[in-house]
């Protein structure tokens, strides 16, 4: 065990003689006290406290809370599963639509070729009946959008007709910079822990670390641990500052704050596992510094896209991209989809993507396990 701790240890020495760490956390401490001083607490002309932008401070009519609405609503649709109802009945419109045109161009086509009228009269009897199967089933979608918007409504009511206009909107700032410290933790640590392990296979330093009595595993997984931990700890203590910070400014103390934290670390452990993985078949800092931005600029911004029919709803009216989908959420893990769980916590609705954790989970085991196994069998 001292073996894997010497590690760990040697781990956060590297970390020293990085600039980019430093970096990262003063873009996220500018980030933090930005956000944090943006707002301020004003009173209505009613009375009532809100917490609203500083360059309202002339006329103050509502707050943060209109912003709240919108959000909150959204994370309790997902925690209901009531967005894949919606998203459904689209899909069901989108499929008679296409059938309705289908039906549509054949009858055309018949008329246009003077086709029997005993034919035409059949194509386009299928016509209508199309279409009046499409228009239902949009007045269904409708009707079912109206239920749920009302339903949410309700619940909300409930869940939440006790909290105060300053505090929605506290939590709605706090779920802001909680999103903005998991983009940008995400995108610091890319840098980070690219260079950990190609660093270590370098020649001098693995022929160092491979002279003494320490089982390959150790330092393997010694490296993963040392380097998660420490980034882990550093984004504890930005998350302690920032509560603190927001508490003494504004004296609302949101402890819900810290529900973003468990998945933000998640993702962390997943990115570094993916990049990671790439440095040790690569050997290479700057490739696996690439292959990690591209993953999580491109890649997962198209698996957001595609997995997200209510904010893109476009996707479900392609049909060769949306049978695609299906295959894309179980083959690749999705930080777009952990972020809005991380952000759904600090409103205290707890939003687990089941599909996207487990296929996350899945891929950082496979890159720990054959990446070590590639590291205990190869000679270096």
């Amino acid at each position: 065990m001292s073996a894997f701790l010497a590690i760990v240890g040697d781990t956060w020495r590297q970390s020293k003689h990085q600039w980019v760490m430093p970096l990262v956390l003063v873009l996220m401490v500018a980030g933090v006290a930005m956000s944090v001083l943006f707002v301020g607490v004003r009173e209505l002309p009613d009375g009532t406290k809100v917490l609203s932008a500083e360059t309202d401070r002339e006329l103050v009519l509502y707050g943060l809370e209109r912003e709240w609405d919108g959000l909150y609503a959204s994370a309790l649709r997902h925690q209901l599963g009531l967005d894949d109802r919606l998203a459904a009945g689209r899909k069901d419109v989108d499929a008679l639509f296409r059938q309705w045109q289908d039906a549509d161009y054949r009858h055309k086509q018949l008329i246009s070729r003077g086709a029997p009228e005993a034919e035409i009269q059949q194509a386009g009897d299928l016509q209508r009946e199309m279409l009046q199967k499409m228009e239902l089933a949009r007045d269904n979608n409708r009707e079912l959008s109206n239920y749920i918007r009302n339903e949410v409504d309700k619940l909300i009511e409930q869940r939440t007709g006790h909290v105060s206009k300053l505090d929605k909107g506290a939590e709605w700032q706090m779920a802001s910079i909680a999103q903005m410290i998991y983009s940008l933790a995400m995108l610091g640590f890319i840098a980070i822990c690219a260079g950990y392990i190609p660093h270590m296979l370098e020649s001098g330093s693995i022929d160092l670390v491979l002279s003494k009595p320490i089982r390959r595993w150790h330092i393997y997984f010694g490296k993963y641990v040392g380097g998660l931990l420490l980034f882990s700890a550093a984004l504890l203590a930005m998350y302690v500052a920032t509560f603190v910070l927001f508490g003494l400014m504004h004296g609302i103390w949101l402890w819900q704050f810290f529900g973003a934290l468990p998945m933000t670390l998640f993702s962390l452990a997943l990115l570094y596992a993916i990049v990671g993985w790439v440095g040790l078949w690569t050997r290479s800092t700057g490739m696996a510094m690439v292959v990690g931005y591209v993953y999580y600029v491109v890649v997962d911004t198209a698996v957001g896209v595609l997995t997200d029919p209510i904010k893109y709803p476009w996707v479900s009216e392609i049909s060769w991209i949306e049978s695609w989908v299906e295959i894309v959420k179980m083959s690749f893990p999705s930080f777009h989809w952990l972020k809005k769980s991380a952000e759904s916590a600090v409103f205290s609705v707890i939003v687990m993507p089941w599909t996207q954790v487990g296929v996350g989970f899945a891929w950082l085991v496979l890159s720990l396990f054959t990446g070590y196994n590639r590291f205990r069998i190869n000679d270096y």
